[in-house]
């Protein structure tokens, strides 16, 4: 996932998370919830520089099993957060919030 190592912050961490694949992103990231989350569900992982990124890429290609518990993580994370359009859409209409 790109991003992460400017004042701008992290991209849409959940464009991967969706696709139930393990994310890693620079080390920006403590203000957008989804990054935060993700992290401390050890579905993502956050790195420095390049050295970093290289042991992230090599823990999750040469163990199996930490890639696939990864997976399966940041997959469950996605999952557990659906139904926010209708929450948000049931919150809009219930306050009149659009009206013709």
């Amino acid at each position: 996932m790109g991003g992460g190592f400017g004042g701008d912050g992290v991209h849409n961490v959940a464009e991967a998370a969706v696709y139930s694949k393990p994310v890693i992103f620079g080390p920006v990231y403590d203000k957008f919830a989804e990054a935060v989350d993700l992290v401390e569900a050890g579905a993502a992982w956050s790195v420095d520089d390049a050295l970093e990124l290289e042991d992230s890429f090599n823990e999750l290609l040469d163990d199996k099993t930490s890639y696939d518990s990864a997976c399966i993580k940041a997959g469950n994370y996605i999952r557990a957060k659906a139904g926010a359009t209708e929450i948000v859409i049931r919150y809009i209409q219930e306050n009149l919030l659009l009206t013709n």
